[in-house]
């Protein structure tokens, strides 16, 4: 029902988690046949707490910037809540 009235949509994901990355994949192909996704104003965000070898980056950026370049009318950024990285954007 959203898809209705939002004037824009923020896809969040985990960089270190694969499966997210899918889903925001999944949930932007309803979003387009629902309503055309040139509509609504996009932003992608892909979140980290500490990228390190025990949790190490599952999505690189250049996919991050395609999907977002799929998107048409996206902006892309990174955050880390633990760094501080973008989180003021």
């Amino acid at each position: 029902q959203f898809a209705s009235w939002a004037d824009a949509v923020i896809f969040v994901f985990s960089l270190e988690s694969e499966s997210s990355f899918e889903e925001v994949t999944r949930l932007h192909a309803l979003l387009s046949d629902l309503r055309g996704a040139g509509d609504v104003a996009l932003a992608l965000v892909g979140t980290q707490d500490k990228i390190s070898s025990s949790s190490p980056r599952a999505v690189e950026d250049a996919r991050a910037r395609a999907l977002c370049g799929d998107m048409r009318r996206c902006l892309y950024y990174e955050t880390c809540a633990t760094y501080g990285l973008n989180v003021d954007r």
